[in-house]
């Protein structure tokens, strides 16, 4: 598969002129030979790959010659834990002369709001309208028109996996009703609680479209949020076995089909993991004041809210002189400790392949100066050591969790995946202007799988 961002041109400037000569006639069969030359050539070309990128090239030519692509739609909506988050996209269907055309992403909206839908466990009705605000913000990219045909998906993740059962279906309900009358293609799976395996999947499918990986070596996908962590990479055969069988999917790629690993760990995103380990260092009482080890002591009853809920959180004493190794190793002590009693499964070597990590990693990364803000970059794992060794020596009340989170990024990674410290991973917020969201990879395979259901019912009837 290819996803490649393109502006669309309008060739108005060339003229056309119809010359004719009696007396320069040129010989038919001479005419005949050389037009079938010029297609053999191109068939050629075509199916041995010659021509770099002639799938583009052709494309280019038949937009030049007036061709008028076809557009598609879609909104997703992602209801995480920390917060909401519309995406919408435009694709169109390049030209192609040999079976089925990708998509092109030419367009692309994103806004959020906080905090997240679990958060109105108690008032859904609230809840509901946060999400009917931020589908009117993206209006503006579909036609009316095409509002009837553009499939419209809610998906909550890890905020709702967590509630009870009984308030999260009510939010559930209530989102429902409250898309319904908005005009969009609602069908009655619009609205679900997303299954941790299709968050990392689609997420591995949007890093992967995003570089245009599909047909050769992709890379392993991270993905932090707030209440669940993903880890999702391809599998060679001598390596399948090793590796859970509900862990393991056949999807296509390209124009082949490959197997993933990808799991879900519950309450191992980065604001479920800091409140664990907060609880566990308080041994599991039920309590809302907290003292922390990874807490510099200079941080005394700080207000955190998580899940709707306010905490006290105090910084442990430390002996004089403590030095900044001690202070980490002491830190990583209680991390490691929460990491591995949470863990239901445990990889035995590192992803394969080149590794990339978003969302919350990207965040813990950026704050911490490992990278740039803007544009991201690729570092080694022991960057974040580093990192936790400043962060968790300063007394920085201006970001009283930067330890813990630094540590606990370090010991998911290290200790939970097994990626060295001289071993790289790149984190990205956005590829080429798109953001890495798992929304994109359901937008995309969402459309491709409707283009080809109408074209086999066209076929069929």
């Amino acid at each position: 598969m290819s996803l490649r961002q393109r502006k669309l041109r309008d060739d108005t400037s060339a003229s056309h002129i119809n010359v004719r000569s009696r007396t320069l006639k040129q010989p038919r069969r001479l005419k005949k030979v050389f037009i079938l030359l010029i297609v053999l050539a191109l068939f050629v070309t075509y199916f041995l790959g010659l021509f770099a990128g002639q799938t583009q090239w052709l494309d280019g030519i038949a937009k030049s010659l007036g061709y008028e692509s076809v557009h598609h739609y879609a909104v997703i909506i992602d209801a995480g834990s920390s917060g909401s988050r519309v995406l919408a996209y435009r694709f169109r269907v390049p030209f192609t002369v040999f079976g089925q055309a990708n998509l092109d992403l030419v367009d692309e909206y994103f806004e959020q709001s906080k905090p997240g839908l679990s958060s109105f466990a108690d008032e859904p009705e609230k809840g509901a309208d946060t999400i009917v605000q931020l589908i009117k913000k993206a209006e503006f990219l579909i036609p009316a028109e095409k509002r009837k045909s553009t499939p419209l998906i809610v998906r909550a993740t890890a905020g709702l996996r967590l509630l009870p059962k009984d308030k999260a279906q009510q939010l559930l309900v209530h989102v429902s009703k409250a898309i319904a009358p908005l005009g969009y293609d609602v069908g009655p799976n619009s609205v679900e609680i997303m299954d941790g395996s299709d968050e990392g999947i689609f997420i591995w499918y949007t890093l992967n479209l995003l570089h245009n990986l599909m047909d050769g070596e992709t890379m392993a996908a991270l993905d932090l949020g707030g209440g669940s962590t993903q880890i999702t990479y391809q599998l060679n055969d001598r390596d399948v076995k090793q590796y859970p069988a509900g862990d393991r999917y056949l999807v296509p790629a390209g124009n082949n089909n490959i197997t993933l690993y990808t799991h879900s760990y519950l309450n191992l995103g980065l604001l479920a993991a800091r409140y664990g380990i907060f609880r566990m260092e308080a041994g599991d009482n039920n309590t809302n004041e907290f003292t922390s080890v990874c807490v510099d002591p200079i941080v005394q009853r700080e207000p955190w809210t998580y899940a709707n809920k306010q905490y006290i959180i105090s910084g442990a004493a430390r002996p004089a002189g403590m030095k900044r190794e001690a202070v980490v190793a002491r830190c990583h002590a209680a991390v490691a400790r929460y990491v591995a009693r949470t863990l239901d499964w445990e990889p035995s070597q590192p992803p394969r392949g080149n590794v990339a990590a978003m969302s919350y990693f990207y965040d813990v990364a950026a704050d911490a100066g490992i990278i740039d803000v803007m544009v991201g970059g690729t570092v080694p794992v022991g960057a974040f050591r580093a990192a936790a060794l400043r962060a968790c020596a300063a007394s920085n009340v201006e970001q009283p969790w930067a330890c813990t989170d630094l540590v606990y990024v370090l010991a998911l990674l290290h200790d939970a995946y097994k990626i060295r410290d001289h071993q790289p991973v790149s984190l990205f917020k956005k590829v080429n202007g798109h953001e890495v969201s798992w929304a994109l990879g359901l937008a995309y395979t969402t459309v491709m799988n409707r283009i080809a259901a109408e074209a086999a019912a066209a076929a069929a009837a």
